[in-house]
Formats: C-alpha cells, sequence, structure tokens
C-alpha cells in the first residue's frame, strides 16, 4: 500500500489524493480555496425557439479563499493580487496563469464574533484573456 508524506497528514492507499492545504494563501491562516471554471454562453435559436447552435467563450476562473485573521484590505479590490501558493496545476492551468497579476480581488469581508478568531473571506477571479498585469 503506497505511503506518501502530504504537508498535514500521512496519507496512506491512494497516494495521488491532497490532503489539507500546504500554504496559507495570503497574510492570514487559509482554511478553504476553491476553484470554480466557467464559461459565458451564446445560444442560436431558430424560428421555433429551439438551440441550434452554441458558443461558449470568456473562459475565467472564479476563486474563493476563507481563512482565519485579518490583513486583507478593503482598498486592494479591483487590484491584481500578487499570485497564488497553491499550483496552478491543481485546477487544471499550465504554468503561472493564475500567477503573477492575473488574478482580479473582487471581493474582501471580515467576520467578527466574540467567541471566534476573526474571519476573512476574500473572491477574486481569473480572466483567461489577461496576461500578467505588472
Amino acid at each position: 500500500m503506497p505511503v506518501s508524506a502530504a504537508a498535514c497528514a500521512t496519507v496512506v492507499g491512494v497516494d495521488t489524493l491532497v490532503f489539507g492545504i500546504s500554504t496559507d494563501e495570503t497574510s492570514f491562516l487559509t482554511q478553504s480555496v476553491s476553484f470554480s471554471k466557467k464559461k459565458d454562453k451564446k445560444e442560436a435559436r431558430d424560428g421555433c425557439g429551439s438551440v441550434v447552435s452554441v458558443a461558449y467563450y470568456n473562459e475565467v476562473t472564479e476563486i474563493s479563499i476563507d481563512g482565519i485573521g485579518s490583513g486583507a484590505s478593503l482598498e486592494a479590490i479591483g487590484v491584481s493580487a500578487v499570485s497564488l501558493s497553491l499550483p496552478a496545476s491543481t485546477i487544471g492551468e499550465s504554468g503561472s496563469e493564475l500567477a503573477n497579476g492575473t488574478v482580479f480581488i473582487e471581493e474582501v469581508s471580515e467576520e467578527f464574533s466574540n467567541e471566534e478568531f476573526s474571519k476573512i473571506s476574500i473572491k477574486a477571479i481569473a480572466y483567461s484573456g489577461i496576461g500578467g498585469v505588472s
């Protein structure tokens, strides 16, 4: 039975499975990271309203990062993030499509509670047609 050492655990069995988050994404303790790839769609319909052709375009990757701590700023909205710590290959990207200024922060939110650590959420987007921004 294969055994592999991951950053957070020793995986016994299928050694290609990923367990945990190996690095923090920003200046807080990362609790979860999610990626969603999607494209816009335009349908062409005939006179009866039946779809006869479909075009998919404008591929984007939506990114959501949740963590404990603070440090993000509302001033960061709209600016390009430096890079992501999670390898781009994790979501099927090659090279550095999700690095070097290609990820743009769209939303930052913080949550406070009298019995919890402060929580932060960042939502960002990467457009396939925009290269690195400096």
